[in-house]
């Protein structure tokens, strides 16, 4: 029995994130992720919005979060909720936020609950839902 909850949990998670994706670009100017593994799971699960990439060569925090502030106003930091990507969320959370962005935490939250629930803790792992979708 606890096997079924599991797996019901499971689905339903994976279906709210679908959903979540599906509304996401009404609620953001843009996702950023790590890398660029990260971006593909994002559009394998049907994120059609503006995404970009932290990781930049020769581009420093500063530079980058100019950038983003120029271009966006509502940005959703989508880093890992690992030990480094929540170092990493905290960085970009506060160089973004005195730069005068709003930063979505609340659906930086919604992400994490949902992503546990699947057993994913990395954005990239995500690309492994749409197989779990279809089982």
């Amino acid at each position: 029995m606890t096997m079924n909850r599991s797996k019901i949990r499971r689905k339903n998670a994976i279906r709210e994130l679908g959903q979540l994706m599906q509304e996401l670009p009404g609620l953001v100017d843009v996702v950023v992720v790590e890398g660029f593994r990260d971006m593909q799971s994002l559009r394998s699960l049907g994120y059609r919005g503006s995404i970009e990439v932290l990781n930049r060569s020769g581009v420093n925090d500063f530079d980058l979060a100019d950038d983003l502030v120029s271009c966006y106003r509502r940005i959703l930091l989508l880093l890992d909720f690992d030990e480094e990507g929540l170092r990493l969320n905290r960085h970009f959370n506060q160089i973004l936020e005195r730069k005068g962005a709003k930063v979505e935490y609340g659906l930086r939250r919604e992400f994490a609950r949902l992503m546990s629930a699947t057993g994913a803790y990395a954005i990239e792992d995500l690309d492994n839902i749409l197989s779990k979708m279809e089982e």
